[in-house]
């Protein structure tokens, strides 16, 4: 009797193995064939084990290839595909206006999504100096798809026909509130910029946005020399990590209320250092805020650091330092020369120092005989916009 007992316990527990064994191989049959029928898992088979067809994975990458491009609002007429060894060659030509970055960050990121990897990306001039980018993409150490980006410029007829925009950012109210508040009520388009953590910081947010004006966060940066050159308080030290860096814009951006961009005042050192400009890139890539980098230093990593990122990135086009110094007749010869060059190029992002002579000068310089056809426009209309994949 012992034995037979023996022997029924060792016929359950066969039996038990013998279940949990096939349902271990259904399982794996399953989840093989949900990797294998899916465009990811057909990646993730022919990127690790070269199993699959690779035609397959051509049309696949391909997909995500137009997906990206599409998220970056290129119109579909813009983009030509030929086959070409070892796979496609595509070009696809941006409007003048377009960001060669976001377009670069769009397709990177929907082709690493579906598992796929670019292999390399080189930006250059084209054969007329026109901006481009061209792209490798595919899977590790094999090309399928080479990828060139091509921003167009306008014709000379095109541009002859489109009416000529700039838009106004005045900047450095922190010395004096008062005067700032009587540069606000200005009946002339223009937007602000303003320093948040300053005592006067709340009070010029609030004037701002009574005066329907809009408005630029001016983040303080660490700059070389700090703390001889000092940007004020709540500035962004390159010692700080980055839950400290981000209670700091998240109480500036708490303060300074709805802002079109943030922009660095000052930040020379910090602006070099990846890590700080990870942290506040991350923040910005939360908000959907774009980044505006004022004169940026020989080593700043801001720009390579968005497109890698995904954070809309732009620079003034000209500065005007308006110093306590500058004689009216100075001022009236530097925006000569801003509207010729608006004229030339079609628009144009202006910052402006804001001083006691500009209560006065800035309303005759933005009358409409002055700009002569030049139309000023809110900041926004000129700032490259965040997308949405």
């Amino acid at each position: 009797m012992p034995k037979r007992k023996k022997s029924s316990a060792s016929s359950r527990l066969g039996a038990a193995l013998f279940l949990i064994a096939a349902a271990v191989l259904v399982f794996g049959a399953v989840e093989t064939w949900k990797l294998w029928s899916s465009d990811s898992g057909r990646i993730l088979l022919a990127a690790r084990f070269g199993i699959g067809d690779p035609a397959r994975v051509t049309q696949i990458l391909a997909k995500e290839i137009r997906r990206g491009l599409t998220a970056a609002g290129v119109p579909a007429d813009s983009i030509e595909e030929r086959a070409a060894e070892p796979g496609v060659r595509w070009r696809v030509g941006l409007p003048p206006d377009a960001s060669l970055l976001q377009t670069n960050y769009a397709v990177t990121r929907c082709v690493e999504d579906a598992g796929g990897v670019v292999l390399s990306g080189l930006e250059r001039g084209g054969p007329n100096g026109e901006p481009t980018v061209k792209l490798q993409i595919g899977l590790p150490g094999r090309a399928l798809h080479d990828v060139t980006l091509v921003r167009v410029p306008h014709s000379a007829a095109e541009r002859a026909a489109e009416p000529v925009r700039m838009a106004l950012l005045l900047y450095g109210f922190g010395e004096d509130p008062d005067q700032a508040v009587d540069i606000f009520a200005l009946p002339v388009p223009f937007a602000v910029a303003v320093v948040p953590g300053a005592p006067a910081s709340g009070r010029l947010f609030r004037a701002a946005h009574q005066r329907a004006r809009e408005v630029v966060m001016h983040v303080p940066l660490e700059p070389v020399n700090y703390p001889q050159v000092n940007p004020g308080p709540g500035t962004i030290l390159v010692t700080m990590n980055e839950p400290r860096i981000t209670g700091l814009l998240r109480r500036d951006f708490d303060q300074a209320g709805a802002v079109v961009a943030v922009a660095n005042h000052m930040g020379s050192l910090a602006t070099q250092d990846m890590s700080v400009m990870t942290a506040v890139f991350h923040e910005l890539n939360r908000r959907n805020v774009p980044f505006f980098q004022v004169q940026p230093a020989a080593g700043s990593v801001c720009k390579s650091l968005a497109s890698n990122l995904g954070v809309v990135y732009d620079e003034p086009d000209v500065v005007v330092d308006t110093g306590a110094r500058t004689t009216a007749a100075a001022l009236d010869a530097r925006w000569n020369a801003v509207l010729k060059q608006a004229q030339s190029r079609g628009q144009l992002i202006v910052m402006i120092r804001a001083t006691p002579q500009l209560i006065d000068w800035l309303p005759r310089a933005a009358s409409a005989k002055r700009l002569a056809g030049v139309n000023l426009v809110p900041l926004s209309a000129l700032l490259r916009r965040p997308m949405t994949l």
